[in-house]
């Protein structure tokens, strides 16, 4: 077998060939789950507007994308949305690393992986729910439901011009369901391995207003195998993540008037979850978190495919935790080439239960038109103010500020039939890093009328977060030395307030072929080159006792990416339907770089070769299987341990039915059916067979 081979497995041809044979007729399911309609299966591609903020067609579009539609999430038999990921072509997902400070998944792409997945843009309907304070979104405490997803929009690559900073390696926009389409009850019950979850939705309508609330009730067990023993030479422990969370959403669409309308929407999620790894000094404990965002936006439609919009919202974050028992209150010192321990106490901030605190305000203002037969725009812009505050990680109980502003405008030009030229670019100023501007352009030509090349320019930035810029953690111990050992502050982190920007600049090649019933097959070809990487490193400052111990941030680092990858969509018939993703990755530290450390060791980052499939078909009027296959090469993801390739099967089986109510649906999932027992991230990350039951109804 070589590296590039699909699933090394002597069976899977005959296994496939059982799956497709297994059922000839297809009735319509009951309304929640149906199939495809003949219109969809004679349409063209999808229409997708994450690219550039215009409605397009995939063949037009300046970048490659994967669309996770509400069949795929269905057939897929994700746990929950982070699972969704593993769908895309290059993308990695680590399900609950939360031996940091933010909880929650990893969902990356092309490498370059750390706990926070700081280098990734994550929309929910255009709202982003990045953390101002340590990066990335907190995956497990977004407030929404699998089942309100209509759609998943994935840019593969840099859309700054776009969407602005952080918007780096790539986008993922989710966008939920229309309230008009969910009109009625749902409920949803699952239970088994992974735990138990209970979702509850309606969808009615008062006048000129479709809404929907939805409330989600969640006990996950997390990472359910032991780690006990050692791995790799190192001790491993059985995980402490168990995580109870309730979410509650709300949108409602008003139409004002024939022109006008405006949406609003809420949500809030709160619990608690575990963390730590006893017995090593990560002691087991529980933390309280809670994310809540408020969103309203006005539209108006100017016709001829032009409309204006105005959009606010409000994000606001939360981590609170005990962390007394984190620190020994016994302080190493050496005087005259003897070692002690010292009986410090527990230092301040220690004493106290402590939060992290992290805001977002945006407002934002866009228009789009036609500037002639040939020429589309979208313009606008946006003034954003980030609050954060912590303690332990900023030195304050004050909230510090990050403010940013930002025009931006892209332009899709038609001058022939066969070719399309996408312009744009964002300008952005902010208090951190100064003015930056993140220009793109691209040509995609139709060779055919089902075959496109694309052709691609781009450059992003990811600027630094507070807990980077501005970080100051500063132990304090009791005074209860004798006079002359009275030094007794200890400096953990200090950041320098110097740092620039990373910036990435993408070199894309396309080709996309359309194939019938809407299947597409897409090949890219990406060479990007990043600067000026932000890493962690230790050095002497602020007259502490024990030197080079103080952690800093600082551009110490670049780096290249090589990338190959191949996405194949197709619909088979009236009954199956097929997704493949294939990713080909190797990245390359610059050599001119600061000496490299085990945790920037950015070429073992991703998986070289990485596949993922998923086949569902429809067997029976009532019956529906679905087969998932993933698998991921070696890899050791910043700050993470270095771990073997796995493969992973997954199977779903629905069985359909009709009650006095409505419609029902009772599935059973089962994941890596082969229970490989295969880790994440950590080597105390251990997965193996689980299964759940769930059951809706709707009504």
């Amino acid at each position: 077998m070589t590296a590039f081979s699909l699933f090394p497995h002597a069976r899977l041809p005959s296994l496939l060939a059982a799956f497709l044979a297994a059922g000839t007729t297809l009735l319509a399911p009951p309304a929640f789950a149906q199939a495809l309609s003949e219109d969809d299966f004679l349409s063209d591609l999808p229409v997708v507007v994450s690219a550039t903020r215009l409605r397009q067609s995939l063949a037009d579009t300046p970048a490659s994308m994967t669309v996770i539609d509400r069949e795929m999430i269905r057939d897929s038999g994700a746990w929950d949305v982070a699972d969704l990921f593993r769908l895309v072509p290059g993308m990695y997902v680590a399900y609950n690393v939360d031996k940091e400070v933010v909880p929650g998944h990893v969902v990356s792409y092309h490498g370059m992986a750390d706990p926070y997945a700081k280098r990734m843009q994550i929309l929910i309907d255009g709202r982003s729910v990045y953390t101002p304070l340590f990066g990335g979104p907190i995956w497990s405490n977004i407030p929404l439901a699998l089942d309100d997803i209509e759609r998943v929009e994935v840019v593969r690559g840099p859309n700054a011009a776009s969407y602005g900073a952080n918007s780096f390696l790539g986008v993922i926009n989710i966008i939920t369901r229309d309230p008009a389409d969910v009109q009625g009850k749902l409920v949803s019950l699952s239970g088994g391995t992974p735990g138990v979850d209970a979702t509850l939705r309606y969808g009615g309508r008062a006048g000129a207003m479709d809404y929907r609330t939805t409330l989600q009730l969640r006990d996950d067990a997390g990472y359910t195998r032991d780690g006990e023993g050692r791995y790799n030479d190192e001790d491993v422990h059985a995980r402490s993540d168990d995580k109870r969370i309730a979410n509650l959403s709300f949108r409602g669409d008003y139409r004002v008037n024939g022109i006008d309308e405006l949406q609003l929407q809420f949500g809030y999620s709160g619990g608690s979850r575990q963390t730590g790894d006893y017995p090593n000094t990560n002691p087991r404990r529980d933390k309280d978190v809670g994310s809540m965002f408020a969103l309203a936006r006005w539209q108006r439609d100017l016709g001829a495919d032009s409309q204006f919009s105005l959009r606010a919202y409000y994000n606001r974050d939360r981590l609170s935790e005990d962390l007394s028992q984190l620190v020994s209150p016994w302080f190493p010192v050496t005087i005259g080439g003897n070692s002690f321990l010292l009986p410090l106490g527990v230092p301040t901030p220690f004493t106290q239960a402590l939060s992290h605190v992290a805001e977002r305000t945006d407002v934002e203002a866009q228009h789009s038109f036609w500037a002639g037969e040939s020429l589309r725009l979208v313009w606008g812009g946006s003034l954003r103010l980030d609050r954060v505050r912590s303690t332990l990680y900023l030195g304050s109980e004050d909230f510090k500020s990050f403010n940013q502003q930002s025009v931006f405008a892209n332009a899709e030009w038609r001058p022939l039939a066969a070719l399309v030229f996408n312009f744009g670019t964002m300008l952005e100023h902010n208090s951190f890093v100064g003015t930056n501007a993140s220009p793109r352009a691209s040509v995609n030509y139709h060779l055919t009328p089902t075959q496109t090349l694309r052709a691609t320019l781009s450059r992003a930035w990811r600027n630094p977060v507070s807990y980077e810029q501005k970080g100051n953690s500063r132990w304090l111990f009791p005074a209860v030395l004798p006079p002359a050992f009275t030094t007794n502050a200890y400096q953990y982190l200090y950041g320098q307030n110097n740092l620039r920007p990373e910036r990435i600049d993408s070199r894309e090649l396309g080709y996309l072929l359309e194939l019938p019933r809407g299947g597409s097959l897409d090949l890219k070809y990406s060479y990007d080159t990043l600067s000026d990487l932000i890493e962690m490193y230790a050095f002497d400052c602020c007259g502490t006792a024990i030197p080079g111990t103080v952690r800093t941030f600082g551009n110490r680092s670049d780096a290249s990416i090589h990338s190959f990858e191949a996405q194949w969509q197709q619909q088979f018939d009236e009954a199956t339907r097929i997704h493949f993703g294939w990713s080909a990755t190797h990245i390359v530290r610059d050599s001119g770089s600061v000496p490299a450390s085990a945790a920037y060791a950015y070429d073992r980052t991703a998986s070289r070769h990485s596949q993922n499939m998923l086949l569902s078909r429809q067997l029976s009027p009532a019956w529906r299987a679905s087969l998932g296959v993933y698998r991921v090469g070696s890899l050791q993801a910043n700050s993470g341990d270095s771990l073997p390739a796995y493969m992973r099967w997954d199977v779903r089986v629905a069985r359909q039915f009709k009650w006095h109510e409505g419609d029902g649906e009772l599935a059973l999932v089962v994941q890596d059916i082969g229970d490989t027992q295969y880790r994440e991230f950590y080597a105390d990350n251990v997965l193996g067979r689980r299964s759940f039951l769930n059951l809706r109804l709707a009504f």
